[in-house]
């Protein structure tokens, strides 16, 4: 008997190969997703929920505000004080420093709004320091008598700490903006803030302000340049240089003064009202009355420099002009970005403009608008030889008087 095969014969499978590279591909990834999963997603924080701590303390935004403050950067300075009082508000020495920029930013509201949070945190002296004197620049830029509660609050500084020598300094000005007669308690005090603290600034301003208010020029000229050799970048500093130097008969350096000054704070009108001045004073009227201009546009709605530019425009004989911008000071106005409030009579400059006003009107045969504003002159102010010398200029052009009858 024979075995036969089957007719389907039987065939081995060839082995198949491994894809090495694959497999290599494969560990691979393997070994990186173990890796992620075990060391990257633990490290990363939740979605929408805040870091456990801040990435910069508030110490490094206070010194870089600290350092714009120098750069004369405010507005910069402020942001970054702004952003320390973010991470640290109870810190009151950071109000402090808020304080003390904004009130050379002329920012008064804000500076006494932080003076304030500063002294409810504290009670330092410092705090209160800081505080009367953005209380005393804020009242005094609103014609508010500020002397009284501007000195309660330094005297109150000075009894916590008798040796802060800005409080001295702070107090000198105050006292001697208060009463003239009181400079010898004034000078006093900027003397021992210069004692105490000779590298601070705010102590040679302190006495240059009341060198200037003296008429001690010189010497209010070597205390604002001792102040700039301290902290060059402030224009509060620049423009009562440049009134030294105008009082020691020095236009030059007046002008070059006012001009670093416009530079630090372009948007200011302050200088370049000072330099129309300078200009008209050397008998420069022509260029007296492009920075007055220039002013206007800085300040359009302040009837200061709308007089300031009337008076420049006079002496250039622009007399239509003139009584235009005149007009605007003395009785107000509409001007294309708002209101002018009129300017009530008082002490020069504003004599001034009533005077160089009714003077324009007289020149261009005005007299009856132009004598009530003479008559007015000599019913409010007497007293000012200047103002009565030009109201008889004016009165005798109207022929309301002859040159035998005039004052």
């Amino acid at each position: 008997m024979y075995l036969h095969t089957s007719k389907y014969k039987l065939q081995r499978k060839k082995p198949r190969r491994f894809n090495l590279a694959l497999i290599f591909i494969l560990c691979l990834l393997i070994v990186a997703a173990t890796y992620i999963q075990g060391y990257v997603v633990p490290s990363i924080p939740p979605p929408f929920v805040p870091t456990l701590t801040p990435t910069r303390p508030a110490s490094s935004y206070a010194d870089d505000a600290a350092k714009l403050f120098l750069e004369g950067k405010l507005a910069s300075s402020m942001d970054m004080y702004n952003q320390a009082i973010l991470l640290a508000p109870t810190n009151s020495d950071l109000y402090v420093a808020l304080s003390r920029a904004q009130i050379f930013a002329h920012e008064y509201e804000g500076a006494m709004e932080n003076a304030q949070y500063a002294v409810l945190l504290s009670k330092s002296a410092i705090s209160y320091a800081v505080y009367g004197e953005a209380l005393y620049r804020l009242e005094t830029t609103k014609d508010l008598p500020g002397y009284e509660g501007a000195t309660r609050q330094l005297r109150k500084s000075l009894d916590l700490d008798p040796s802060l020598a800005l409080a001295h300094a702070y107090l000198a000005e105050v006292l001697m903006d208060a009463d003239w007669g009181n400079w010898k308690e004034a000078s006093e005090e900027a003397r021992t803030a210069i004692t105490l603290a000779p590298g601070l600034m705010e102590s040679h301003r302190a006495m240059g302000f009341i060198y200037y208010m003296t008429g001690n020029y010189t010497e209010a000229l070597a205390e604002y340049l001792k102040a700039i050799e301290i902290h060059n970048k402030l224009r509060d500093l620049w423009i009562p240089l440049g009134d030294c130097y105008q009082g020691v008969n020095e236009p030059t350096n007046a002008i070059e003064a006012y001009v670093i000054a416009s530079t630090l704070d372009s948007a200011d009108p302050v200088p370049v009202a000072r330099i129309s001045r300078t200009y008209a004073g050397e008998g420069q009227y022509g260029k007296a009355a492009q920075y007055a201009e220039m002013a206007v546009a800085l300040a359009p709605l302040d009837p200061r420099n709308h007089g300031l530019l009337g008076v420049m425009y006079f002496h250039n004989r622009q007399f239509q002009e003139a009584i235009t911008e005149l007009a605007l000071a003395i009785t107000g106005g509409r001007v294309e970005d708002g209101s002018v409030e009129p300017l009530p009579l008082g002490p020069f400059p504003v004599s001034e403009y009533y005077w160089t006003y009714g003077l324009a009107l007289a020149k261009v045969g005005r007299c009856s608008e132009a004598i009530p504003v003479f008559r007015l002159l000599q019913q409010q102010m007497p007293d000012d030889d200047t103002a009565m010398a030009r109201v008889s200029d004016g009165l005798m052009l109207c022929n309301e008087v002859t040159p035998t009858s005039a004052r």
